[in-house]
This record gives C-alpha cells, structure tokens and sequence, in this order.
C-alpha cells in the first residue's frame, strides 16, 4: 500500500484555503461595486427626475407668462378674449385650476372657470397679509411670483402663480392662476415605480407624494434630496426627495453573488480533491509523469519553432509586399513615359535606346510578378478570377506581341492552329496567358537560331472546351539528368558565372503551379542540343462570345472631370497624358488633404486614389470623399498588388483597383465599364 505523504493533505488544504479566501474577496468588491450602483443610481435618476418635474412646473408658467405678453403687446386690447384664452391654457395643461385677473388695486375681476370659483370674484386680497405684501412688492418688481402651498378662498389647496402686467409703463394688474400639479407629476413618477418621492415647498408643507414616502424607513445611502427652483433663480426653492426601494434586478444580482460565493466555496473543495488525487497520481507514476514532462517540453518547443516560422513567413511576404511597392512605383515612370515618348517624333537612335529601356523595364517587371506569383502561390492567396476569352486568340495575341524580339533574334515561327479554334471559354484569362506566355518567352530565351513551332487545337466535350497546344524549340535542350528538376524553384539549365541567359529560375515553376491551378496538365520532352516541346492540357466551360476590346481609339470621354491624388510626381504626370488619349483632362494633388479640399470646392466625376501616401492614406481619403459626393467614382491605384491591399480598397469604398505599372487596356476597360453611354444616360434620366 502506497504511503501518501502529509504535505500533499496541506497542500490540497492551502489551494482550497486560498480559492476560499479569494472568493470572499471577490464576493466583497462585488458587494461594494452593487452598493455603488445603488448609490449612483439614486444620483442619476434624482438630477434627471428633478430637471423633468422643474420643466413641468416652467411649461405651465410660461403658457401663462404668453397671455399676459398678449394682453401687454396689445395694449390691454386682448383682455376681451381673456376668458377664451384662459380656457384653452386650461384645457392644455391638466395643472391648472382656474386662472384670474387681479388688478392694479388688488380685486380679482375676473376668474375663469367661474363655476366653483364664485366666492373668489371680486375678492379684495389687500385685507389677506399672508398674500397682498408678496403680490403687491413682487408686481412692483415685474417678477413672477408663486406663493406656497396655501388653501383658496373658493375651496381646497393649489399655488398661486402671479405673472404681473404693464400697459405704457404702468402697473396694470396680474394674470394669476391656481395650479396643482399632482396629475402632471403622476405622469413622470410612473416611470420610478421602484422609487418613492416627496416634494415639499418652501415652508415646508408636503404637497406631492408617491409610492407613500417615508425618509425614515430608508437608510442615507438610499435617499436623494435637492432643492428645486420651478421659477428660476429669483423664486424661493422646494425640496425634492428620491427614495429607492430594491428591486427584482438588484434582489436577483445580489442572489447571483451569493449562489456565486456558493459554488465558488464548492469549486476550491473540488479543486483541492483534484489536486490531491493529481499529487497522488504523480507519487505512484512518477516516471510517467517523467516522460509527460519531456513530451510537453517538446511540443512547447515544437510550437515555438512553428510560430518562429510563421513570423518569417509573415516577415517575407511584408517584405515582398513592401518590395514589391517600391519597385513598381519607379517602373510605373519608366513604362509609363516610355510609353507617352513612343507617340513622339524621335531619331532611330532614340528609339532603340527607348525600346532597350523599355525591354529592361518589362524583364524586372516580369521578374517581380514572378517573386510574388510566388508568394502568392506558397501563402494559398492566389485565386482564380471568372473572364470570357477566346484561348486561339490569346495565344495569337501573345505571339504577336513577341514578333519583335523573335524578328530580332532571326527566329522563324511555324503556327499550326486548328481551323475550328474560335470558341469562347469562362476561365482565368490572366494566368491563362501567363502560363503560354512563360513558355514562349523560355524557348525564345534558349533558342539562338532555328525555330519555334506552336501546335494549337481544341475541341468540345459536354460543353467544356478541351485545349492541347505545345510550344516547341530548337534552342539547347535540357540534359536528362535535369529534367525531373526543371519544374523546380530557382533551377535553371545552366548556373554559376558562365550563365548566358538571364532569369531567376522561377518561370517554369510559376507555370507548373498555375496550370494546376487552373486543373490542367504539363508535360515536357527535350534532348540536350535539339530543344525541348513543352505541353499544356487544359480545359474551360463553353460561354458566349467577349465584348469588344476597348483601347483609345474606341473610347471618348472629353466630359469627364477627374482628379489624380498622388504623393509622387511622376506618376501623376504618367496618368495625366494618358489619360488625354481618351479626352480626359485632369486636375492632380499630392495629398489626401488636399484632395479633400478639392472636392469640397467642386464637383468631380472621377478620382484615381493611390494608396500609400503620408498623414491620410488613400483609403481614409476615399471614405472622406464619399462623405462629401456620394456618387464620387473612386478608382484605387497602387504599386502594392496584395490581396489585402485589394480588398481594404473595396470596403473604403473604391469602385475598381488598378495597379501600377498602369495597364492601359485594363484602364481604359474599367473607364468603359464606369462611364459607358447606357450609364450616363440612365444616370442623367434618374
């Protein structure tokens, strides 16, 4: 029989000690913090109860107050509509009794309603001391008085309420009305049935109760009392009580504390059994316990390792994406005015020194994608977009575009094209041509003399069009023992300083990765000095025919107004001139301020936002802006190509995002799609 040693007993009696304790310690700041709230409760509804019943009282003398303005503006003219007037006060304000004219002698002549009120009429209150003096200094005085709580003439208790009258400087009476405002403060008390309340006034008689208050059942902590001033500051104050009562959701948050103290006593009776048992288990398992240890120092430094992964991860793709900003926005200048020189008149010389530019410009471009098509790739944040296309065309496209580099290299092109290759397909257009294009670009890049040949052919298969095309070369050839390798990262036929051919070693990589992507297959055959044929076998949903492609020459949009906003110079001029192929003549700034600025001095129809910019980014500036013209067309324009940097555009509020270097077509499709005449006419007619 294992012999259980005596500290782990006190050791299982000090944590059930210390969790008792520390629930005792608990349940006592809870009881203080509900104590407080009772406390600050009482404040609260006492200051706002008070404010509510002191403009009750102000709303009843201000109707007052207007008819004898009436009566003054008029001269003492209005005093013929005296009784109608006094009957429509009343019947709007359930506090008053009657309402009267005392004149300047002191003899009520006229009181309304009369009925009940007869003894009153024609009263002389000078002989009544308690009365005439206040009346009489106050009047003098062109104050508005209230007297206590006092019993009437005619029968029973109210205030009575003297606004006096001046016709041409001179006293001329008060307009004096009884009021009781029991009913009216009903009304608000129904709101504090957990409360009860008592009102005194200045003498202090009690002349409103509720909810039979009684301050000497209640402790100090539990009552509010203030004065009240229900004419302002020149009266005489009342005295306003608030006495809480409990109520259920207290008596149930102070049940809940208890049956918390409760389980938490119970809960370090457990704890402690638990830890007994756990002590007694590790006594008798001791080297099991060993081995969990090692286990569990293992797996804390396994998970240490993976998050030391993922910070570098992270750490490279913010790298990239950072690289990958700074690098566009000098080649969005270089392409872009490369670009803008290639309309003017230059010398031969010049434009080969301006194709040479360009050519280096588009080779880092392509090298840039590739990094982050890379990244893209390894992080699971490339997605397949939805575009109709006809694949012939493309791959013609591509191969027209590449006829100068094949021209000047002597390179002999041999196209086989089915004569049925006209079908439209819904896929991926980009990486689509991407992938043909990677391919084209490496047999041109291996390929000093000869030929490459491109066989092309589709077919439809239960509305999927089937697609097969190889691109083949004469160019050096790949050594078998290479072959299996050559889809890898950073491999490349030849390595070390004698390397002729530039590139990163990513293209065919990036290619396998894509063709997978988009479920297809790749194949290669070569043989060291003949060439190499690669092949692509993919396959689309069938769709109808693309619209039309939209360039310069197609598109006019001489009466937009636009405004670039963007902190580099250079790139606002890029985006200007093109921007007048298509008629459009804009207006730039350097800041988000100062884009603000603009917009909130005129209006315009477009916005080209870059991102990136210091004191107010471009998204921050986007919202701004719409706040200001809500149907503002906000274009995001940005070297940084994230994925989060795409979808933060979207939610400030961004219409479309472009990035740089600016793709023309992709700029002038999106104008299009913007600004096209169906759109505008539709807008103009709503």
């Amino acid at each position: 029989m294992v012999t259980i040693p005596k500290r782990y007993y006190w050791f299982s009696f000090g944590i059930m000690l210390t969790i008792g304790i520390t629930c005792l310690v608990i349940y006592g700041k809870a009881k203080q913090q509900l104590d407080k709230e009772y406390k600050a409760q009482i404040q609260t509804v006492g200051r706002l109860s008070v404010q509510d019943f002191e403009r009750t009282v102000r709303n009843n003398i201000n109707s007052l107050e207007n008819l004898k303005d009436r009566i003054e503006e008029s001269d003492g003219a209005f005093m013929k509509y005296f009784e109608s007037d006094a009957n429509r006060i009343i019947l709007q304000h359930p506090s008053f009794r009657f309402i009267e004219f005392i004149d300047s002698e002191g003899i009520i002549r006229q009181i309304v309603p009369l009925k009940s009120n007869e003894k009153a009429l024609l009263l002389d209150i000078k002989p009544l001391a308690y009365r005439y003096s206040e009346w009489i200094a106050n009047s003098r005085n062109d104050r508005t008085n209230m007297t206590p709580w006092i019993p009437l003439t005619q029968k029973g208790e109210a205030f009575l309420v003297d606004v006096p009258i001046y016709i041409e400087g001179e006293f001329f009476g008060t307009v004096t009305a009884g009021m009781d405002f029991s009913a009216q403060f009903d009304e608000i008390s129904e709101s504090l049935k957990d409360h009860s309340i008592l009102i005194t006034d200045q003498n202090g008689t009690a002349f409103y109760s509720f909810n039979d208050p009684n301050p000497g059942d209640f402790p100090d902590e539990r009552q509010f009392e203030t004065g009240m001033k229900p004419i302002g500051v020149s009266g005489k104050n009342w005295s306003f009580q608030l006495l809480y009562h409990d109520n259920e959701i207290y008596k149930e948050r102070e049940l809940i504390q208890l049956i918390g103290l409760f389980f938490g006593f119970l809960l370090s009776f457990v704890i402690s059994l638990l830890v007994f048992l756990f002590l007694k288990s590790r006594h008798t398992k001791a080297h099991q316990v060993t081995i969990n240890t090692t286990l569990s120092q293992l797996n804390t430094e396994l998970e240490k390792q993976k998050q030391e992964a993922q910070k570098a991860s992270s750490a490279k793709s913010d790298f990239l994406s950072n690289m990958s900003h700074e690098i566009r926005t000098p080649l969005n200048a270089i392409l872009g005015f490369a670009d803008i020189l290639q309309t003017k008149d230059l010398l031969k010389k010049e434009r080969v020194y301006l194709k040479l530019m360009r050519n280096s410009a588009q080779t880092l471009l392509v090298l840039v994608n590739d990094i982050l098509d890379m990244e893209k790739i390894e992080s699971g944040k490339m997605e397949v977009s939805e575009d109709r296309f006809k694949p012939a065309d493309q791959l013609q496209k591509i191969i027209n575009t590449y006829k100068p580099q094949l021209q000047e290299r002597a390179l002999d092109v041999i196209k086989d094209f089915s004569l049925r290759s006209h079908h439209t397909v819904l896929g991926d257009i980009s990486k689509f041509n991407q992938i043909f294009t990677n391919l084209l670009t490496n047999a041109i890049k291996f390929t000093e003399a000869g030929t490459i040949t491109i066989d092309y052919n589709e077919s439809i298969v239960k509305d999927r069009l089937f697609i097969s095309y190889s691109v083949s070369d004469t160019g050096v050839g790949i050594p078998k023992e290479k072959l299996p390798s050559i889809f890898d990262r950073f491999v490349q036929v030849e390595n070390g300083f004698r390397k002729r051919h530039e590139g990163g070693g990513l293209g065919l990589a990036i290619t396998k990765e894509l063709v997978q992507l988009l479920e297809g297959k790749l194949f290669v055959s070569s043989k060291l000095g003949e060439g190499s044929c690669f092949t692509v076998e993919i396959s689309f949903p069938v769709c109808a025919d693309e619209p039309s492609a939209i360039n310069e020459t197609t598109l006019e949009l001489p009466h937009l107004k636009s405004l670039i906003v963007d902190d580099n110079r250079i790139n606002r001029m890029i985006l200007y001139n093109i921007l007048l192929q298509v008629g459009i003549r804009s207006e730039s700034v350097g800041s988000g301020l100062e884009a603000v600025e603009k917009v909130k001095k005129g209006t315009y129809d477009l916005i080209f936002m870059d991102i990136h910019m210091p004191l107010m980014d471009g998204f921050e500036t986007t919202k701004k802006l719409l706040q200001i013209q809500d149907d503002l067309v906000v274009l995001g324009l940005s070297a940084d190509v994230t994925k989060e940097a795409i979808r933060n555009g979207r939610e400030s509020g961004m219409c479309d995002y472009l990035t740089k270097p600016i793709n023309k077509e992709e700029l002038f499709r999106i104008l299009n799609k913007q600004f096209s005449t169906n759109r505008l006419l539709s807008t103009k007619s709503s």
